[in-house]
């Protein structure tokens, strides 16, 4: 599968997941998660294990995300590194379309430097 745009990854990472709103409380304690229906997912630098590191030689920037779509589809989908801004702008947005407003402030205030995120 080709490439993902990384906005357009986000966007798709975002919308597979059930419950929106536990999106933002993932942003603000920098969970990594990932779904088992179509194998979609955010990885953070601190979400990688040692396996992860060694073996698979999996790298994060710090900074940055990996994002990840159809990773059980055959063939795999796609692996994504994006800035971690503009997974939390996409969060933002999407979580404000969808009508769940103190979730998409709580991504804001990540973004404005006023919550535990800094980059």
């Amino acid at each position: 599968m080709d490439a993902q745009e990384p906005s357009a990854a986000c966007r798709e990472v975002i919308l597979e997941w059930s419950t929106l709103s536990e999106l933002a409380d993932f942003a603000e304690r920098r969970l990594s998660y990932g779904n088992s229906d179509g194998g979609f997912g955010v990885i953070y630098p601190e979400g990688l294990d040692e396996y992860d590191i060694e073996v698979e030689g999996i790298r994060i920037p710090t900074g940055s995300l990996l994002i990840y779509g159809w990773a059980f589809a055959s063939p795999p989908g796609y692996e994504v590194l994006v800035d971690e801004k503009l997974y939390l702008g996409t969060l933002r947005d999407v979580l404000w379309e969808r009508g769940l407003i103190a979730g998409a402030e709580r991504v804001a205030a990540l973004l404005n430097g006023q919550s535990q995120f800094s980059s």
